[in-house]
């Protein structure tokens, strides 16, 4: 009974949202030719059209989440409390410790809060009043926290002295927490059993020597404890990128083919043709596909944190992920340069190719704005 009610309602939710969603897009086009084309009613029109599309997102959990990393919907077959969540998640560690019971400023609704930590950042949990669907958001400002209910039994832990490889894995987790706390959320909601939160270690820590540079320039990757795995050609004119291993030996080849709307790379391993990257047209987030042996890869922009970070999965599992422009600081140390965080080693070689193409990538943008 009670999973037919929550079937309903979310038809009823979709059906909604779409005919208000068209009927705001409707007329946000209508002011362009209302207004005689004046440049005014176009971006007016144009405001009103995006808010159209936003409503019509808003319709489904699938929908809504592929449009936004900030906040994600997790939809219930039966609908839950928040204490129940709260009862399931209390023992669970995450980079930003055990949940706690908390209300903020904005919102009527008792909350599920992970951290803040020291930088103010913090995921945060709401049901709405119906029970059925549920919200996962991140922010760092923490001011908008109103009142503990309680304090979570697992504090923040980010006492990492001078190793920068821990204190890069935090940073790392942090960002990738809120899939991670989504998909637990979500199986919590089905089965009853919440996910455990998987922490990196060091030894999947790999480091650039420095930031790309659309000047061109010989770069190396190295691992935590200092030693140079691989070394990056990316001298002018940038259409060929190298990555060649410690003998010199050329392991990755990417070159990037000129006057295509959508950015697309050849990748050649060994001198042999290894895939075609590919970038897919979305208006929320950078995203890239290929084809390889194994299946299908993809390269996913995360746009819910600060930075340019991307996750790397194959056939949807994630293998790796990129990270730029963390901002990580530490006594005596200020580290901005891009950073790989590699869950599968036999696939190092690859997700050094492709932050390469990333940061240069993400170069070009930078130029071009």
């Amino acid at each position: 009974m009670e999973e037919l009610k929550s079937a309903k309602y979310l038809r009823r939710r979709k059906i909604m949202c779409r005919i208000i969603g068209v009927a705001v897009a409707v007329f946000g086009v209508w002011l362009w030719s209302a207004g005689n084309w004046s440049e005014f009613w176009i971006s007016v029109g144009t405001v009103i059209l995006i808010i159209g599309i936003a409503i019509w997102m808003m319709g489904s959990p699938q929908d809504y989440n592929s449009s936004t990393d900030v906040c994600a919907m997790i939809s219930m077959d039966i609908p839950k409390t928040i204490e129940e969540f709260y009862e399931a998640f209390k023992t669970i560690d995450t980079p930003l410790g055990s949940c706690w019971l908390g209300k903020f400023y904005t919102m009527k609704q008792t909350a599920l809060v992970w951290g803040p930590d020291n930088n103010g950042q913090f995921l945060y949990f709401w049901i709405t009043n119906a029970g059925i669907t549920g919200y996962l958001g991140y922010s760092f400002l923490d001011s908008l926290i109103k009142k503990r209910i309680n304090e979570p039994l697992i504090p923040v832990s980010e006492n990492f002295g001078d190793n920068l490889a821990e204190c890069v894995c935090y940073n790392s987790d942090v960002v990738l927490l809120q899939k991670q706390l989504k998909e637990s959320l979500e199986n919590f909601a089905k089965t009853g059993v919440p996910l455990e939160i998987k922490e990196s270690n060091p030894s999947e820590v790999y480091y650039f020597s420095e930031d790309f540079k659309l000047t061109g320039q010989k770069f190396e990757l190295y691992d935590k404890d200092g030693n140079v795995l691989y070394e990056v050609n990316g001298t002018m004119p940038l259409i060929n990128l190298y990555i060649y291993d410690n003998n010199h030996e050329e392991i990755f080849k990417m070159t990037k083919e000129i006057g295509q709307v959508l950015t697309k790379y050849k990748f050649y391993y060994k001198g042999e043709p290894y895939g075609v990257l590919e970038k897919q047209f979305k208006l929320v987030r950078h995203k890239f596909e290929m084809n390889i042996n194994e299946g299908k890869l993809e390269l996913t922009e995360y746009t819910g944190s600060i930075g340019h970070n991307y996750t790397v999965t194959v056939n949807g599992e994630i293998i790796g992920s990129i990270m730029d422009d963390l901002k990580i600081n530490m006594p005596n140390i200020v580290y901005d340069n891009a950073v790989l965080m590699v869950y599968d080693k036999k696939y190092l070689p690859l997700l050094t190719a492709m932050a390469v193409m990333v940061a240069r990538e993400i170069a070009r943008d930078e130029e071009d704005e």
